[in-house]
């Protein structure tokens, strides 16, 4: 019988029905293995095994249970299975680690959203994956219509709800078989170090079991040394008299801006980037080291605004910037507001992308803006992504700075935190090579995606040097700093650096202006980006609470090296200190 008890088409019709409906089973039959191979990987001993089993055997269990559906049920949980084995495929390529338990707060926000159409690949994937689905739809009505429908007895449902609470209770109780490692983003399974897909999402709960970092050295040896230090660094001008109100201080964040003059590019003809040149104004320039690479611009914001280090929180780390920066009791935003200063943030996104206006909101700023709360782009077709160019972002800049100067709180001296967007992947394959970079021994797509990222940083440069050139000639006092994030992911390996600094891919590079004279800060191999802030309240001249003291002090004592300062016992006992009840710097 066929549908409602009619007989099957006959003829040419008939035949090109049951070879579609055959094309069909054979792939059912095919995602059912891809499903159990996509379950099964990289399970290297029998508790990853049963764990990574979830994969597939927890979608099919759970519609098993509740509908009874026995091929119904398979055809499913095989389609769910590969889709997030794909999905954690997806984030490996263009994040460079799999699925995680912390990413799923990321995808409840529906204004994230945005970024799966900066990605062809990853609304690729979705759209084949609803292609998918419905293939198996099609396959069921085809071949399975006209035949009696398995069902699950009663007794098999309430086994195999048991069996799926049990999978998930086995899987809880073991969710410390392997150790969640922060710097990989993965727990130590195998030799391989690489977990399955259900095992990793385990394993990854870690992130959520938070405590303050507990730190075994000594306060006592930091806080010695920080006493003897003198009340400036001697290496370093005698400062210079501070202006009679704070300067106002800009910080621009600049995605994924790192100096291409740093690559090994024999024969290519780079660009000059105004941005980037060392003058008269020029108060404190060096690479910077920061803590993530390619993306994570959160982890950069989170030691901007904090002066911590992701690392420090464990399993925890990706998270620091939605779940540990509003507990601080002290950040660059509440001791600038301390000292009278009105916050701004200026996000090149949605207010809620990330959670980071909410975040920012907690973090003590007075208001979060983005290119929509300026009326003259009303008429700009587009998202807040995709409005927000960066000579958008300083012309935007430049009105805040002369509307707050102008208005009724003008003798509030004014901190503006704003953030870069489109300089951050993907960059284009197909982009026309140029600055002789097809000359300087690279492959062609990587010339493609570096020509396309260099056009990207020139613009830029324009938009930064012309709000430097904007405060420059006020004569109100200002500092202006702006920093790379991280470095640009290119899909490919980068080019070789032409320096030897430890981790080079976690190398940026910053710049910190005045238009006033004040004190310049002594040069160093390198600053972490941990220091950053206390630079800003040291040459702003603003009073600091105990944690910018600590900073200060560390900054100067192991010019400017944190994690990797010589003195590892200095390291621990100023971590021991900052993290210590007394300072009381974290709300628990």
């Amino acid at each position: 019988m066929f549908d409602n008890g009619s007989s099957p088409p006959a003829g040419r019709a008939g035949f090109a029905l049951r070879f579609l409906g055959h094309g069909l089973a054979l792939i059912r039959y095919a995602a059912i293995i891809a499903a159990v191979w996509a379950s099964l990987r990289f399970s290297d001993d029998a508790v990853d095994l049963v764990i990574n089993s979830g994969l597939l055997l927890l979608p099919l269990l759970l519609i098993l249970a509740l509908s009874g559906r026995i091929a119904a049920s398979l055809s499913a949980a095989a389609a769910i299975a590969i889709f997030v084995y794909a999905l954690g495929e997806m984030k490996l390529r263009y994040f460079d680690n799999r699925l995680a338990v912390s990413d799923f707060p990321f995808l409840d926000e529906s204004a994230n959203w945005i970024i799966v159409a900066r990605y062809p690949l990853l609304y690729g994937s979705l759209i084949g994956f609803i292609a998918f689905a419905l293939l198996l739809m099609l396959e069921r009505r085809l071949n399975t219509r006209q035949v009696r429908s398995m069902r699950a007895s009663g007794r098999a449902r309430v086994a195999a709800a048991g069996l799926f609470a049990a999978l998930i209770a086995f899987s809880a109780v073991n969710r410390h078989h392997h150790q969640w490692e922060v710097f990989r983003d993965d727990a130590d399974c195998g030799l391989l170090k690489t977990c399955g897909v259900v095992s990793r999402l385990v394993y990854s709960t870690a992130v959520f079991e938070y405590d303050p970092p507990q730190h075994k050295g000594d306060p006592a040896y930091f806080l010695e040394r920080m006493a003897s230090l003198p009340p400036t660094n001697p290496t370093s001008p005698s400062p210079a008299p501070a202006p009679a109100t704070h300067p106002d201080i800009v910080v621009w964040l600049n995605e994924s801006t790192f100096d291409p003059s740093n690559y090994v590019l024999p024969h290519a003809q780079l660009p000059h980037l105004a941005m980037l040149d060392i003058d008269e104004h020029t108060r404190g320039a060096s690479p910077l080291r920061v803590h993530t690479f390619g993306g994570k611009t959160w982890l950069s914001e989170f030691s901007l605004l904090t002066g911590l280090v992701p690392d420090d929180f464990g399993g925890r780390r990706s998270l620091v910037f939605n779940a540990v920066g509003p507990h601080t009791s002290s950040n660059l935003v509440r001791l600038l507001k301390s000292n009278g200063y009105h916050a701004v943030v200026l996000m090149p996104t949605f207010k809620r992308f990330y959670g980071a206006g909410r975040v920012y909101e907690k973090m003590g700023f007075d208001e979060v803006l983005t290119l929509r709360d300026f009326h003259e782009y009303d008429a700009v077709p587009g998202d807040e992504w995709d409005i927000a160019t960066s000579p958008r972002l300083g012309e935007a800049a430049i009105k805040l700075i002369r509307e707050h100067r102008s208005g009724p709180d003008a003798g509030q001296p004014l901190f503006l935190y704003m953030l870069s967007i489109m300089e951050h992947a993907p960059y284009l394959k197909n982009t026309p090579v140029s600055f002789g970079l097809d000359r300087s021994g690279i492959s062609k797509s990587l010339a493609a995606r570096l020509s396309d990222y260099i056009a990207r940083l020139k613009t830029l440069s324009v938009a930064v040097s012309g709000l430097d050139r904007f405060l420059q000639a006020d004569p109100r006092p200002a500092l202006l700093c702006y920093f790379g994030d991280h470095q640009a992911y290119f899909e490919e390996p980068p080019p070789p650096y032409k320096y030897t600094l430890p981790d080079p891919s976690f190398i940026t590079q910053y710049r910190l202006r005045s238009n006033f004279v004040t004190a310049e800060v002594p040069q160093v191999p390198t600053l972490d980006i941990a220091f950053l802030p206390s630079l800003l309240a040291d040459l702003a001249g603003v009073s600091e609470d105990g944690h910018f003291s600590a900073l200060s002090a560390m900054r100067r004592l192991c010019t400017g090296k944190l994690d990797d300062c010589e003195d590892q016992r200095l390291v621990e006992s100023y971590k021991g200190y900052v993290y210590s009840d007394k300072l009381g710097l974290l709300t628990k």
